[in-house]
């Protein structure tokens, strides 16, 4: 076999999970031991910042319930889930969680833990810097992945700024992977791990710009976006009175640890991530990554703001998007 065709097959296990491969269904820990109460957890394998804080906090006992993992497969799933309100916490997309609030899902967003993650990524020897992206003519093509990225939303808003109207062409993450490898593809925006997953099997593309820094240097706002987080399903907090405040508490405590020594958090995570993602690349991951939690109550003009872009269609008269008064959890 070709050094080429075992590249693609590394990548493709690498990948399983972004192209909507469903390696685990419904993977759980062992039965608690003591009694405690088990509350589920459904996340995904893919993401490892934003949760590090919760199973380092789960980890070390600051929380005192055990965990029921299921994984959802791609954002179409994480969805489903949602609008079905199965499950009692959530790790997840903000706008995910926004869109099911909106459409009556019992949803409380906890923390935002995600806050840097999409890059854009070129093999192009003209393309060195933003500066450079923006010069490209309109029309140009950006292969992006996964499909209803959040980030072709942010890049949109930037229009009316400077940047060009792109044609932003969505593909399942390992579609968009061997086109990149074979050459197919040469200017991409894709988010971590993807981002390091691929660049390990493909040398010839290198990092130009982060959409986040870059939003920031165009409109003179903060360089973050509240794109991933934590959320409770309300019904569990009825049972389970503050639950969201000790999430809150314990996962605020684990954010200067964390950006102490990001690898502590990696060997909190489920043993079961290192069947979406070998852990070196998960490693590698974190020097592009971003460790920060704050509370969704605290971050609430940074949502609405970043919702407004991901979500134009449905901000009202009055410039707000119509969220339920309880959406937003935790202290300001």
């Amino acid at each position: 076999m070709k050094k080429t065709q075992l590249a693609s097959l590394a990548l493709l296990l690498a990948l399983a999970a972004w192209g909507g491969l469903h390696l685990m269904p419904h993977a759980k820990q062992s039965a608690p031991q003591g009694g405690r109460t088990m509350l589920s957890i459904y996340t995904t394998g893919q993401a490892t910042t934003p949760q590090m804080p919760l199973w380092k906090a789960l980890a070390e006992g600051d929380l005192s319930f055990a965990p029921d993992i299921h994984y959802w497969k791609n954002l179409d799933d994480l969805r489903g889930t949602l609008l079905a309100g199965k499950g009692d916490i959530w790790v997840g997309h903000i706008d995910g969680f926004a869109q099911a609030a909106m459409r009556g899902t019992p949803i409380r967003l906890v923390c935002v833990t995600g806050w840097k993650k999409f890059f854009i990524l070129t093999s192009r020897p003209d393309i060195r810097t933003f500066d450079d992206i923006v010069r490209l003519p309109e029309g140009a093509e950006i292969a992006t992945a996964p499909p209803h990225s959040p980030a072709v939303a942010v890049l949109h808003s930037l229009e009316g700024v400077g940047l060009p109207r792109f044609n932003y062409a969505p593909y399942e993450a390992k579609q968009l992977a061997l086109k990149a490898m074979r050459g197919d593809t040469d200017l991409l925006l894709l988010p971590e791990p993807l981002v390091t997953a691929l660049l390990a099997k493909a040398p010839n593309l290198r990092v130009v710009a982060s959409v986040e820094e870059e939003y920031g240097r165009m409109t003179g706002r903060e360089p973050l976006l509240p794109m991933a987080g934590i959320a409770v399903n309300t019904k569990t907090l009825a049972l389970h009175p503050g639950l969201d405040d000790r999430l809150a508490a314990a996962m605020r405590k684990q954010e200067q640890p964390l950006l102490d020594d990001p690898e502590s958090g990696l060997a909190t995570l489920p043993l079961e991530f290192e069947q979406f993602i070998e852990p070196e690349i998960v490693r590698a991951s974190l020097a592009r990554d971003i460790i920060r939690v704050r509370s969704a109550a605290e971050s609430e003009s940074m949502i609405r703001e970043y919702l407004s872009m991901v979500f134009p269609e449905c901000v009202g008269p009055d410039g707000i998007i119509p969220l339920p008064d309880d959406f937003f959890g935790g202290s300001r």
